[in-house]
């Protein structure tokens, strides 16, 4: 690592030779001297940033794969869910249709015996007992 040395940037101005006028040749070497210097090290900082900038990119997009499985293993726990959910409605809606059959059949029947009982020597017995062991099947 590069090290510098204070005294290139405190000093007061100008550097005098011994006979006390500036020299300038001198005062230009300084000063090209300290800009390598402040460029180098402006450079260094440069590559920390961007290194570190680098890293937090890098830590983001592991977070946001992350995210990613976690929501891709959601959506497919979501999907069978939804398959389950339409298979037992299915199963449901079937079952319901079933059902309202075997209640019509059976309002039938009670009419039906209704029917019978209101008749003249109950002539509609055996068709009731016919359609009554019919629906117990």
């Amino acid at each position: 690592m590069l090290v510098l040395d204070p005294a290139l940037f405190d000093s007061p101005g100008p550097v005098r030779s011994p006979s006390g006028s500036c020299d300038p040749q001198s005062t230009d070497k300084q000063r090209r001297l300290r800009r390598k210097i402040s460029n180098r090290e402006s450079a260094r900082r440069c590559r920390v940033r961007k290194r570190r900038h680098f890293e937090e990119l890098q830590t983001e997009s592991d977070r946001l794969r992350a995210l990613n499985r976690d929501l891709e293993n959601r959506a497919g726990f979501m999907s069978h869910r939804f398959f389950l959910f339409r298979r037992e409605n299915h199963r449901l809606r079937a079952e319901s249709a079933a059902l309202v059959r075997r209640l019509s059949e059976l309002r039938q029947l009670i009419l039906l015996r209704h029917v019978s009982m209101a008749a003249p020597g109950g002539f509609a017995g055996l068709v009731y007992e016919q359609a009554l062991a019919s629906l117990m099947t």
